[in-house]
């Protein structure tokens, strides 16, 4: 089963995807798909903290679909954060179509319980630069092309579950 967090910036959508990864009777495994960097070092370490010490941790920025594919049934993958994935993505001027196109077939054909968390970046001001409105415009599309092949999706505000989809693909 495929189930998709998306929240604004501190919604609690990782909070609440790793509530349910708490009670996989099976492997967790969390991909962490950020590149360390200075200003991340307190976010990561938070993230850290709060997971329990029999989760293995994968740090992948860029191959989901890859890793997706290979991740067996009885495992859950915990994957934070799409956004960042996709930010990854831009950065190493990947085919954003094709990349968001080889994940989608990973997550419909995948074995394993994948949980995704993604920050929803279109519902407030849209800086007027072509990358911010690249990056928007391929979020959206990238949220959207998921949530067709979910089993659920949760919308989080203020640390609230906002049920959008449930069962059924």
């Amino acid at each position: 089963m495929i189930h998709l967090y998306l929240g604004g910036a501190r919604s609690g959508k990782s909070s609440l995807a790793e509530e349910r990864a708490y009670h996989w009777p099976g492997q967790v495994i969390y991909v962490a798909t950020a590149r360390s960097h200075p200003s991340m070092a307190e976010r990561i370490e938070l993230h850290r903290s709060r997971r329990p010490g029999n989760w293995q941790c994968i740090e992948e920025p860029l191959a989901l679909a890859e890793l997706i594919a290979q991740a067996d049934a009885g495992q859950l993958l915990l994957i934070d954060c799409l956004t960042l994935w996709l930010t990854n993505q831009m950065m190493a001027e990947a085919d954003l179509s094709q990349a968001r196109d080889q994940l989608v077939t990973a997550l419909a054909s995948s074995a394993a319980e994948v949980v995704l968390v993604s920050t929803e970046v279109g519902q407030g001001l849209i800086p007027d630069d072509a990358m911010s409105q690249a990056f928007v415009a391929a979020a959206g599309e990238l949220h959207q092309a998921i949530a067709q092949v979910a089993d659920s999706v949760t919308f989080c505000q203020a640390g609230h579950p906002i049920l959008l989809k449930e069962s059924g693909r």
